[in-house]
C-alpha cells in the first residue's frame, strides 16, 4: 500500500511531462502548416527586430516585415493593415522567444504556454469563485470552454489576451488573499492589452482606494512605472510613437462594436442605436460600480465581471480574442449556480458552455458558407448577451455575504 501511494506523484510527474511533450510535438506539426498564427508573428518579429537589429517595433521598416509574412496568413482583422500596436512593455513576454531564430519552433512553444495558461484561467477563476465541480463536471465544461471558437482562435492566432487575463484572474485572486502587493503587480501585467482591460482596471483601482487598500495602487503603479522606462531605455520615444498609434485610432485598430455591426446591419439608424446602447451600459456600469466600491469581496467580484462583460459593447472597439477574459464571469456564473442548487447547478453549467459552443460555431459554418463575412462582428453578440443575462440572473446569490447565502439554503432545503 505504501508502495503504491510512493508511485502516485511519480506517474503525475510522468504523465504531465508527456503531456507537455505531446503538446509541443502536436503545436509544432501545426506550426509548420502556417495555418494561423498572425498576431504571434506580429509581435515576434516586432520584439525580434528590436533584439537583433535595434530597430524600433513601430518603425515603418518593422511594419513592413510584418505584413510580408502575415500575408498570406488568416486570423487578422480584415480591413486593418497588421502592425505592432501593442505598449512597448508588452513586449516582455515575447523577450525569450525573439532570441530564438527558429519561428516554427517558438510557434510551437508559445501555443504549448498558451494552452497551460489557458487552464490557468480556468483554475485559477475556479479557486477564486469557489467553485468546485467533479471531474465529470469540470472535463466537458473545460472542452467546450477551451474549444469555443471565442477561446480557440485567439490560442492559435498566439496573441496577448491570453496573458492579460491570466495576469488579471491572478491578480483578483491575490486580492482576494489581501496580497495587495502582487495583485498590484498583476493588474500592471495584466495592462499588456490596454484596450482589453482598461475598465476592470479603473474599477479595481477605484474600489482599492475606497477599501483603503494603497499598496495595490502602489505596486500598480511602480511595475507600470518600471517596465515603461525598461521601455525607454530600448526605444526613447517608444511612447511618443504609442500614442501616435492611439491618435490614429481608426487605421490602426479594428472597428469591433455592436454600435458598428449596428450601422452596417440598419445604415440609417444604426449609429444612434450604438449611441443609446453605450449611453445605457454605461450608467448601468457607474451605478454598479457605486454599489459595490464600499462592498464586501463578493461584491466587488461580482462586479468585476460585470465590467468585463459590458466592456464589450460600451463602445470601446474589441475583437472576439479579447473574450479570453470572459472565461471568469462564466466561472463565476457556474458556481453562483452550483453553490444555489448543487447538482442541477452544476449540469447547468455544462449546458451553459455547450450553448456557447454550439451558437459560436454555428455562425462560424453560416459564415463561410455565404458571401458576407461579418464572422467578427456577429460573434460580439452571443457570449456577452448570455453573460449579461447570467450575471444578473445570479446576482443576488453572488453579491449576499456567504454566511447569509449559507443560512438561506439551508432554510430552502428543509422545506
Amino acid at each position: 500500500m505504501k508502495q503504491a501511494k510512493a508511485l502516485i506523484p511519480i506517474l503525475f510527474i510522468l504523465l504531465l511531462i508527456t503531456t507537455i511533450i505531446g503538446l509541443v510535438w502536436g503545436s509544432y506539426r501545426f506550426a509548420k502548416y502556417e495555418v494561423r498564427g498572425s498576431d504571434f508573428s506580429i509581435q515576434w518579429i516586432a520584439i525580434h527586430s528590436l533584439v537583433t537589429a535595434g530597430e524600433s517595433p513601430f518603425s515603418e521598416r518593422t511594419n513592413t516585415l510584418i505584413q510580408n509574412s502575415v500575408h498570406g496568413q488568416t486570423g487578422f482583422t480584415l480591413g486593418v493593415t497588421p502592425k505592432y500596436t501593442s505598449p512597448l512593455y508588452s513586449g516582455i513576454l515575447l523577450l525569450p522567444f525573439a532570441l530564438i531564430w527558429n519561428k516554427t519552433l517558438t510557434y510551437a512553444l508559445w501555443l504549448t504556454l498558451q494552452f497551460i495558461a489557458l487552464f490557468g484561467v480556468i483554475l485559477l477563476s475556479m479557486r477564486l469563485t469557489g467553485w468546485q465541480p467533479a471531474w465529470f463536471i469540470f472535463l466537458p465544461f473545460s472542452i467546450f470552454t477551451i474549444f469555443s471558437y471565442h477561446i480557440l482562435m485567439p490560442w492559435l492566432d498566439g496573441g496577448l489576451p491570453i496573458w492579460s487575463a491570466l495576469f488579471l484572474v491572478s491578480a483578483l485572486l491575490a486580492l482576494s488573499q489581501n496580497r495587495n502587493e502582487l495583485a498590484g503587480i498583476f493588474m500592471a501585467l495584466s495592462a499588456i492589452q490596454p484596450l482589453m482591460i482598461i475598465l476592470p482596471l479603473i474599477f479595481i483601482l477605484l474600489w482599492a482606494a475606497i477599501q483603503k487598500r494603497k499598496l495595490l495602487i502602489l505596486w500598480f503603479f511602480i511595475t507600470i512605472l518600471f517596465i515603461s522606462i525598461v521601455g525607454i531605455f530600448l526605444v526613447p520615444d517608444w511612447v511618443i510613437q504609442y500614442l501616435r498609434l492611439l491618435f490614429n485610432f481608426q487605421q490602426n485598430f479594428p472597428p469591433g462594436s455592436p454600435g458598428y455591426l449596428f450601422k452596417l446591419t440598419w445604415p440609417g439608424l444604426g449609429k444612434q442605436l450604438g449611441w443609446l446602447l453605450s449611453a445605457a451600459l454605461l450608467f448601468v456600469l457607474l451605478a454598479e460600480w457605486w454599489l459595490a466600491l464600499k462592498r464586501e469581496f463578493r461584491w466587488f467580484v461580482w462586479t468585476v465581471c460585470l465590467t468585463l462583460v459590458i466592456s464589450q459593447w460600451i463602445g470601446i472597439p474589441t475583437i472576439p480574442a479579447y473574450f479570453v477574459e470572459l472565461i471568469l464571469p462564466m466561472i463565476l456564473i457556474s458556481a453562483m449556480l452550483a453553490e444555489h442548487w448543487k447538482r442541477a447547478g452544476n449540469w447547468t453549467a455544462v449546458v451553459f458552455s455547450m450553448l456557447v459552443f454550439v451558437w459560436e460555431w454555428v455562425l462560424f459554418y453560416r459564415d463561410i458558407t455565404s458571401r458576407q463575412s461579418n464572422l467578427l462582428l456577429n460573434l460580439l453578440i452571443p457570449l456577452p448577451l448570455i453573460l449579461f443575462i447570467g450575471l444578473y440572473w445570479v446576482r443576488w446569490w453572488a453579491i449576499k455575504p456567504r454566511r447569509l447565502l449559507v443560512e438561506e439554503i439551508k432554510l430552502s432545503e428543509s422545506y
